[in-house]
């Protein structure tokens, strides 16, 4: 399918005290290890960011956001303005497990729906999802009302969750997991030893909306246009 990649590293990463998504995590800056994982799926790939004019190992033009409010949402709806495709795959800059088996498994269920959105026990993973075109009335909708959330997106749209599955694993860690604090870096060594180093707190603390030892089940259809999806 025809999709383009966007990665958001526009935020103000508070807890980080500093930019996230060029800090070093081993041999990488953080977001190159997202932009590497993608490469191997997408040909075309955007960052949305009002940080940057360019990163080091990104070969991907850099857009703004079309709005000057700081939200995801916002970075959602200007990567959906900004793409070609009528599907933009949305990461965040912050997961170093995304994996290429996850991204291929949610592509493959894209069948019409204005949104494919993985459930994990946390909840709902709105910066690790499929958009359609389709969306941008309803973000600016929502964006109009000052509702900031983007799970209120569903109320309006046609949605398939994804429920649990193996997939969403990798080195035994949630492809949502994302990183937050400096300590959860220092530990990480390169690449391939991410899983064996991962910060003992990231282990203990398991934020909301970040799956953990995931099993596999079906996908479930869901299409609603009337009331929010539980």
């Amino acid at each position: 399918m025809n999709m383009t990649c966007a990665i958001l590293a526009g935020g103000n990463s508070k807890r980080m005290g500093r930019d996230k998504a060029t800090l070093p995590v081993g041999t990488k800056l953080l977001i190159n290890r997202v932009y590497d994982e993608a490469k191997k799926v997408f040909k075309d790939i955007i960052v949305i960011s009002n940080h940057h004019s360019s990163i080091t190992g990104i070969d991907a033009p850099i857009f703004k956001d079309i709005l000057p409010v700081q939200s995801p949402i916002v970075g959602i709806v200007s990567a959906l303005l900004y793409a070609d495709t009528p599907y933009v795959f949305v990461l965040p800059c912050d997961v170093p497990f995304v994996s290429e088996q996850s991204i291929k498994y949610m592509m493959d269920k894209v069948h019409g729906e204005d949104l494919i959105i993985p459930r994990s026990k946390g909840g709902y993973e709105p910066l690790y999802a499929i958009y359609g075109k389709s969306c941008i009335p309803y973000l600016f909708k929502l964006i109009a009302q000052n509702n900031l959330k983007v799970r209120d997106l569903l109320t309006y749209i046609s949605v398939r969750e994804l429920g649990e599955h193996p997939y969403f694993t990798n080195s035994g860690y949630s492809v949502f997991t994302n990183i937050n604090a400096v300590d959860d870096l220092a530990i990480i060594e390169n690449q391939e030893g991410v899983a064996d180093k991962m910060s003992p707190r990231l282990k203990a603390n398991k934020p909301a909306g970040t799956g953990y030892d995931l099993q596999d089940k079906e996908s479930s259809m869901i299409s609603r246009k009337q009331g929010i999806i539980h």
